[in-house]
C-alpha cells in the first residue's frame, strides 16, 4: 500500500490532519497505543470501489473493536493483517445491509481462526420495520433461517470454538448505555436519530484515548455533542452536501450541523466517512463550510487509513 499521503485527494488536506500520524507505507496498524483504521469509507454504489463505512480500532498492535460490518468490510478486514482472535466486540450502528451483509462472511471465515474466548455483538433494538441485532441473527443463524451453517456460532456446541454473545442496546432517551468493560477499554453507546431506523452512536474508550462514531444521524435530538465531548476523533457519516434540503434531513447531517457538533464538543480531529454520491468530489465545499464553526483539524476517510493518537 502507498502511504496515505499520496492518496488524499486535495494536497490543502495535509496542512488540516498533521496533528495526526499516519502508518506510514502499511496497511497495519502496527505501532503502540490506540489507532483507527478506514476499513471502508464509501456506501452502496457501482460507481466507487469503495467498501461501505467500517472501522477497526487497535491497540497496541492488536484489533480490539470492529465498528460496522458491510459490504466489502469482509475483503478490506482480511487486507487489514488483523487476527480474528484479538478482536474483543463488534458493534453496529444499524442492522441494515450497509452496516452488518458481511458479519456472514467474517464469521464464517473466523472457524479456523483459533478463538477461544466468546464475541460479544452489540447493535441497536429493533422496531416494527427493522430487526434488532438478536433478531437479526435469529433471522440469519437459526436452523431454518438464511444461513443455518451459522447456526453453530448460537448453540452450544460451536466448531468454531467459540460462541457469539448477541446483546440489543436500547438506550433511553438521552442516556448512555455503558455495560462493557475490561482492563483495557470500555464501550458505551447513546440512542441517535436517523429517521424511522434505530441506531445508535458508540463511545469507545481506550487509555486517555475517546474515538466516537455516530453512523448516520440526523441530529434532531441534539445529542451527539454531549457524549463526543473532549473525543480524541469524531467519525461522522458524510451523506449530505451542505444546504441540503428535503426527507434526506431526517436521516443525514448536514456540513453546518457537522461543524457546530465538533465545535461544541471540542473534539481534537474531524473524521469523515461513508461519503456518498452527494458528498464524494465536494470535499473543498465541505471543508470551508465545517472550517466557518469548528477550527480543528478535517480529515476525509479513505480505504485502509491508519490514524494514531498522540
Amino acid at each position: 500500500m502507498k502511504s496515505i499521503r499520496t492518496k488524499l485527494h486535495v494536497a490543502a488536506y495535509l496542512v488540516l490532519i498533521w496533528p495526526m500520524i499516519p502508518a506510514a507505507g502499511s496497511v497495519y496498524c502496527n505501532e503502540g497505543g490506540a489507532r483507527l483504521e478506514v476499513l471502508g469509507s464509501g456506501e452502496l454504489s457501482f460507481a466507487t470501489t469503495r467498501a461501505a463505512g467500517s472501522y477497526l480500532v487497535w491497540n497496541n498492535d492488536k484489533a480490539r473493536v470492529l465498528v460496522n460490518a458491510g459490504p466489502g468490510t469482509y475483503l478490506r478486514y482480511k487486507y487489514s493483517g488483523a487476527d480474528f482472535k484479538d478482536l474483543t466486540a463488534i458493534v453496529t450502528t444499524q442492522t441494515g445491509i450497509e452496516q452488518t451483509a458481511d458479519l456472514p462472511s467474517i464469521l464464517m471465515a473466523s472457524l479456523r481462526s483459533g478463538r477461544e474466548d466468546p464475541l460479544p455483538i452489540y447493535g441497536p433494538s429493533g422496531n416494527e420495520s427493522y430487526p434488532s441485532i438478536t433478531q437479526l441473527f435469529e433471522r440469519l443463524a437459526s436452523e431454518k433461517g438464511a444461513y443455518p451453517e451459522l447456526n453453530s456460532f448460537v448453540s452450544h456446541a460451536s466448531p468454531a470454538g467459540f460462541r457469539l454473545r448477541v446483546r440489543d442496546v436500547n438506550p433511553p432517551g438521552r442516556k448512555h448505555w455503558a455495560e462493557f468493560a475490561n482492563s483495557e477499554l470500555r464501550l458505551s453507546a447513546i440512542a441517535v436519530r436517523s429517521g424511522n431506523i434505530p441506531s445508535l452512536a458508540w463511545r469507545i474508550i481506550i487509555g486517555d484515548t475517546k474515538i466516537v462514531f455516530t453512523g448516520e444521524f440526523s441530529n434532531q435530538r441534539d445529542i451527539v455533542a454531549d457524549f463526543a465531548q473532549d473525543a480524541d476523533a469524531l467519525v461522522v457519516s458524510h451523506r449530505l452536501p451542505s444546504g441540503a434540503r428535503g426527507l434526506p434531513l431526517d436521516f443525514y447531517t448536514t456540513p453546518e450541523e457537522i461543524g457546530r457538533i465538533a465545535a461544541k464538543a471540542n473534539v481534537k480531529h474531524l473524521l469523515l466517512g461513508s461519503r456518498g454520491w452527494r458528498t464524494f468530489g465536494r470535499e473543498n465545499a465541505t471543508q470551508e463550510t465545517i472550517a466557518t464553526t469548528f477550527s480543528g483539524p478535517q480529515l476525509y476517510a479513505n480505504e485502509e487509513e491508519c490514524w494514531g493518537f498522540n
